[in-house]
């Protein structure tokens, strides 16, 4: 090949941008196309009361963007917000991002692939990243009557800030980490809230204080840091566990869950109300949100727990399982989102006309987190099975960028397009199957599960998710010809 290789990255958000510094480093030709008109990803589109990360923000850093300006253990929405645009400013990212375009499809055709953006526009390209995040399309369940509510009515990752809560009764449906963070703040607040737990919830009660400024200052020490850091680990070890309690049956898993019971105990004194917020299900089997305030403000006079499923909602509110109308002015939907939708809606075709829904039709499945069969130089950044779970982002996305730009170097050395082959892939999950009954995750439903049953989550310790990309087994790739110019390209296997 006589030119250089031209990339693309769908998404600005952390995936996005930490792949593009790295390529930035290594001297690489790439645009990262942007949806939206400003980096953040889900940082972006999540801007609700409360909204704060849930695991130590220093460990949420890029290792090449370490920061000592965080306000809190665990910093607010908007502070994440803020960094991942300075990043793209001192990272010197912003001059590759087209910001404002959509990409709608992505078709392997004659060696490359042409991406198509919602405008209409087109571009070929030779490797494709997407950074498009599992959490960006939300889910609103249908509810009989769920479109008659009279009042404002929106999905929590579309706050409506236009909208005046004050001496308005507020209506919020979800127990997951939005549902439980936007009650917290909005109780504290003294405002009026309703919350409607269809499944009660294992809350982790963490405190989160101020990071005062001797710290800030201290940070700016590399020394220093570093052993903030390792305090910062080992108080997650005593607050959390180590990770194994999730992945193998033992006495740390009983003992985490006497440990969460014995909490709650402490914070809900009344036993009638104690019993209704107290999961049947195993600990660690969903996603468990972590808030130091919920359990107080959930018994505080301004703050209705509901209990059960709802039957319907009305112009006036929400009727209850049991029949009870409770009168509302503004509803939101704490609900989730489509967890498995990946790069979807975008149409994703591959070599041989096989599309990315038809890979996917019984269940989501990758290689390794990062790359699919019959897609050539098509790469995943967090797909199925990343460690959105166990690991900080940042993290995951160091151990996949080392595998990935092997993989770009041999794509380039040789002018080949590389797909994981089916026969590998089918053995990494099937591995990956096994391990994963052992897991808390595959106790009771949850987001994490695809159609068949298996959750969609790597089941093993952090040093194996490091170990998987070591090394790149060209034998484990089916190889395409690139196209070396417009002129020729093909697209049969050699």
């Amino acid at each position: 090949m006589h030119r250089p290789l031209d990339i693309a990255i769908i998404g600005a958000g952390m995936s996005g941008l930490f792949l593009g510094h790295k390529l930035n480093q290594a001297g690489k030709k790439f645009t990262i196309f942007e949806k939206g008109h400003e980096v953040g990803g889900t940082w972006r589109e999540n801007t609700y009361p409360g909204l704060h990360v849930d695991v130590i923000t220093r460990s949420y850093e890029f290792p090449f963007a370490r920061s000592r300006h965080w306000s809190r253990r665990y910093a607010a929405g908007s502070e994440v917000r803020s960094y991942l645009n300075d990043v793209a400013r001192r990272c010197d990212l912003e001059r590759h991002i087209h910001f404002g375009v959509e990409i709608s499809s992505a078709v392997f055709e004659d060696g490359r692939w042409t991406l198509t953006s919602t405008d209409g526009d087109s571009r070929r390209v030779d490797v494709v990243y997407a950074g498009t995040g599992f959490l960006h399309r939300p889910v609103t369940p249908d509810m009989p009557g769920r479109d008659s509510f009279a009042g404002p009515a929106f999905h929590s990752a579309r706050w409506d800030h236009s909208v005046d809560l004050k001496g308005k009764r507020i209506g919020v449906i979800g127990t997951g980490s939005s549902g439980i963070q936007i009650v917290s703040e909005l109780g504290q607040r003294g405002h009026d809230v309703t919350h409607f737990m269809r499944t009660p919830q294992w809350i982790q009660v963490k405190e989160n204080p101020s990071i005062s400024r001797l710290e800030k200052f201290l940070l700016g020490f590399p020394a220093l840091s570093r052993y903030w850091d390792q305090r910062m680990r080992k108080l997650k070890i005593k607050t959390d566990g180590t990770e194994n309690w999730k992945l193998t049956p033992g006495p740390e898993r009983d003992e985490m869950t006497r440990r969460f019971l014995k909490v709650l105990e402490e914070q809900v004194p009344d036993p009638e109300l104690r019993a209704k917020l107290t999961p049947t299900y195993q600990l660690g089997c969903k996603r468990i949100p972590k808030s130091p305030a919920y359990y107080k403000v959930i018994q505080q006079d301004n703050v209705r727990p509901v209990f059960g499923p709802i039957e319907r909602i009305e112009p006036a509110g929400i009727v209850d399982g049991e029949g009870s109308l409770h009168e509302l002015d503004v509803l939101v939907f704490a609900t989730g989102f489509d967890s498995h939708a990946y790069m979807r809606p975008m149409q994703v075709v591959g070599a041989g006309g096989v599309t990315l829904d038809e890979l996917w039709k019984d269940s989501v499945y990758s290689y390794r987190g990062v790359a699919l069969p019959h897609m050539p130089n098509f790469f995943l950044l967090s797909g199925p099975f990343a460690p959105v779970n166990s690991l900080a982002i940042p993290s995951s996305l160091d151990d996949e960028s080392l595998f990935l730009l092997k993989a770009l170097d041999i794509i380039e050395r040789d002018s080949v397009a590389l797909a994981p082959s089916t026969q590998a892939t089918e053995r990494f999950c099937d591995q990956l199957g096994d391990a994963a009954e052992r897991t808390t995750y595959a106790l009771c439903d949850n987001w994490y599960r695809d159609r068949g049953g298996v959750p969609v989550l790597w089941p093993w310790a952090r040093e194996r998710h490091r170990e998987q990309f070591e090394q790149l087994d060209l034998a484990d790739f089916d190889r395409f010809s690139l196209a070396p110019d417009e002129e020729h390209r093909v697209a049969d296997p050699v």
